[in-house]
């Protein structure tokens, strides 16, 4: 009796040693991918993450989506160690984090949408003024891209990562930032403006400040003179424009000067 009971003993030792090896079942994932607001492209690269060592990864085949509903889709499995129930799973999108994180909970399956903003930004050394307008760009971006594609708004290209540009016609222009082939795009629409002449500028020095306002005052008043129709110099002091340079104008440049009004004079946005 005594050698049957060691021999379950032993069984059952046995038993639980190999229940203990057996791994834990993943955690599985699905739902929508996006970077910047759009769609991620086929080819994107989701990686989950446990602390700093990656526990699974999934390509997209289809924009936008990864894994899905039905019982044969591929979705994204993250495999934790027996210590990682209950830890943070964070997630990558081409090896930008994502806004949002997971529990690792194995044997699950959840929807989970994965958003990233745009590791693409820039900015320009100049946003507004008379034609024509030199414009100096800079890649601000995020994630060490190694190729750029801009567009101006006006026909014009670039794939330098900092790149000069010229707009020589009046008019407000989109520019648009792509980098590594389009996995990351940033579009900032009427991003650049650019007038014919500077409007505004009473006095003629080149910026538009409240001494414009003072002799758009003066000249309304009597005080000052009045600058000659058909004049730049008439159209740029027109900026309420109706043909007459009134107390209208002196309005409309203080209010440029608070903020109040774009470079072509109407009220932003």
């Amino acid at each position: 009796m005594r050698v049957k009971r060691v021999a379950w003993i032993c069984i059952l030792l046995l038993l639980i040693e190999t229940a203990s090896a057996v791994p834990l079942l993943p955690a599985e994932f699905s739902g929508s991918v996006t970077i910047g607001g759009s769609p991620a492209p086929a080819g994107t690269v989701i990686t989950a993450r446990i602390g700093d060592r990656d526990c699974g990864s999934l390509t997209l085949t289809t924009a936008g989506v990864y894994g899905g509903d039905s019982t044969f889709d591929t979705r994204l499995l993250v495999c934790g160690g027996d210590d990682d129930a209950g830890k943070t799973i964070t997630f990558f999108v081409d090896g930008v984090k994502a806004a949002g994180t997971a529990v690792y909970t194995p044997g699950t399956s959840v929807r989970l949408d994965i958003t990233v903003t745009s590791g693409t930004a820039f900015s320009a050394d100049v946003t507004a003024g008379p034609a024509p307008l030199t414009v100096r760009f800079t890649d601000e971006s995020t994630g060490d891209p190694r190729s750029w594609s801009w567009t101006f708004g006006d026909g014009g290209t670039s794939a330098e990562q900092n790149p000069v540009h010229t707009y020589g016609v009046p008019g407000n222009y989109t520019v648009a930032l792509s980098v590594d082939g389009g996995k990351a795009v940033c579009t900032r629409p009427g991003f650049i403006r650019v007038t014919p002449i500077l409007f505004g500028d009473a006095t003629g020095d080149g910026r538009v400040d409240q001494a414009d306002t003072l002799l758009v005052l003066k000249q309304v008043v009597g005080l000052a003179e009045m600058p000659a129709p058909d004049t730049d110099q008439f159209r740029k002091t027109d900026v309420h424009p109706n043909g007459v340079i009134e107390i209208g104008d002196a309005l409309f440049i203080a209010q440029y000067n608070v903020g109040l009004r774009d470079p072509w004079f109407e009220r932003p946005g």
